[in-house]
């Protein structure tokens, strides 16, 4: 049986056990983020690597915090996406600075066990898995 969980912490993630997640973060319904980079004819990387997008499905309507991100413009928000095992041991830590909420479709669907989900799509400029970093160059955010 799959019991994995993905929780969004806005903030520092101060407390990454199950107990902290459940308080101070958001279950997700799922959560996905990537990189990329160009490649010529060959499969010799040609530009730099891309990334920084986060997509999330939060599996409710969508709490006053993120309404609020979404809809003040420019406003950044730190944060951590926590993925926790069927044992509610933290998998992975993907840590993000300066996240903008760039998108929120709130959809509301009467069918199955969920009639609500909110997508979620944050834009950031510094993403970080492990030790491992990608920095965007913004303009005009400081």
């Amino acid at each position: 049986m799959f019991g994995h969980k993905c929780f969004l912490r806005i903030g520092p993630l101060e407390d990454s056990s199950i107990n902290g997640l459940y308080r101070d973060s958001y279950e997700l319904l799922s959560c996905e983020y990537g990189f990329a980079q160009g490649a010529d004819p060959n499969g010799k990387a040609q530009s730099e690597v891309r990334g920084g997008t986060i997509n999330m499905v939060y599996p409710n309507v969508p709490p006053q915090e993120i309404v609020a991100w979404m809809l003040k413009s420019g406003k950044v928000e730190d944060g951590a996406i926590v993925i926790c095992d069927s044992n509610d041991v933290p998998l992975e830590k993907v840590y993000f600075e300066k996240g903008v909420c760039t998108s929120m479709k709130v959809e509301y669907q009467q069918s199955g066990n969920g009639y609500v989900s909110t997508t979620i799509q944050v834009d950031v400029r510094k993403i970080s898995v492990g030790n491992i970093s990608i920095e965007k160059r913004w303009v005009n955010i400081k």
